[in-house]
């Protein structure tokens, strides 16, 4: 809803690790820590994977591990993934 939602906008591919934490250092972790979630849900694709066609970006498994791992320290831990498409 409105008030309730946050995009981070990217040029059209292109962005990578360093991309990505910044992003996530300065805009999601804030913004979701002062939220103070009971629960985390991610629907995840992996359009911005090294080497994926349709993204063009250059995100690592190691970046999307370290963003996994920056999630689990809000709600306690509760942290739900689920992998779209």
């Amino acid at each position: 809803g409105a008030g309730y939602n946050v995009n981070v906008p990217w040029p059209k591919g292109g962005a990578g690790d360093a991309e990505y934490v910044a992003a996530f250092e300065a805009v999601v972790m804030p913004i979701a820590s002062e939220f103070d979630p009971d629960l985390v849900l991610v629907s995840a694709g992996f359009d911005a994977a090294d080497g994926d066609p349709l993204g063009g970006c250059r995100v690592s498994p190691e970046c999307f591990h370290w963003m996994t791992a920056a999630l689990l320290r809000l709600a306690a831990g509760r942290l739900v993934l689920a992998l779209e498409g």
